[in-house]
């Protein structure tokens, strides 16, 4: 049996706009495309399209379910464990999030002190959280699990000093990278230590440091519009690309 876009919207309780998108990428093309312009699908496409579904359900990139749909049965174990251990990690934040949640509730109603370890540890919770909810897929296509984990674990670790000293270095590093834009030169005493404040701003959460991760971070920065966006909006239009090409020169193994 042929359907008619509308017709497998229904049945799939997708929209017809998605199904065009679908389309658009590549990830689901119709069966044919009739002499009226309609497109049609039929019973592979109904199972495909059941497959992204189920892939979408588990939070899965439509990139990767690209693959997917083009791997074998042990290739698609193997991602789907990654995205079942990736959903655990999720669950965890969402657990101590709720957590979080709960003892402020109390604190603000009187029934509980936190003390200023307690805040700290909650602080940190919430900053990790935030960064895997904006920048966890981009970091895991960059970087493999147990190194991820060693950095939320360093981090998780620092000390209410340690963490004030990471930000006074990030704040020295946006000083001497607002020098540089402004000489509009990239290679200079000013330029170096750019580098190795950004280096010693990096020690404080990565457990070990390599001029190749180093160089690997700065192409994320250029890579996503977001990255790009947090040293631009603090120091001016052009801070990303010139901390990006600093760290290109300097960090050499």
């Amino acid at each position: 049996m042929a359907y008619q876009i509308k017709q497998l919207a229904v049945l799939a309780g997708v929209s017809v706009r998605t199904l065009r998108y679908y389309d658009q990428i590549g990830l689901l093309p119709p069966a044919y495309v009739g002499d009226n312009g309609y497109r049609y699908y039929e019973t592979a496409q109904v199972d495909q399209l059941q497959q992204i579904c189920l892939y979408r359900e588990l939070q899965v990139p439509l990139a990767e379910i690209r693959q997917l749909l083009n791997q074998s049965p042990a290739e698609v174990t193997v991602a789907l464990q990654a995205q079942y251990q990736k959903l655990i990690d999720q669950r965890h934040q969402l657990d101590w999030q709720l957590q979080l949640l709960q003892t402020t509730i109390k604190t603000h109603a009187g029934g509980i002190t936190m003390t200023d370890t307690e805040k700290f540890a909650a602080f940190k919770q919430a900053k990790l959280a935030s960064n895997e909810h904006d920048y966890g897929d981009e970091l895991r296509q960059k970087y493999d699990q147990p190194t991820l984990d060693a950095a939320t674990a360093k981090f998780g670790q620092l000390s209410a000093r340690d963490y004030a000293a990471m930000q006074a270095t990030e704040q020295q590093l946006l000083t001497a990278l607002t020098q540089v834009l402004a000489s509009g030169t990239l290679v200079s005493d000013t330029a170096q230590q750019v580098y190795k404040l950004h280096r010693q701003w990096l020690s404080y959460t990565w457990p070990d440091y390599t001029a190749a991760k180093h160089r690997g971070l700065a192409t994320m920065y250029l890579a996503d519009d977001r990255f790009t966006a947090y040293y631009d909006d603090r120091v001016g239009d052009g801070a990303t690309a010139a901390l990006v090409a600093i760290i290109e020169h300097y960090a050499q193994d």
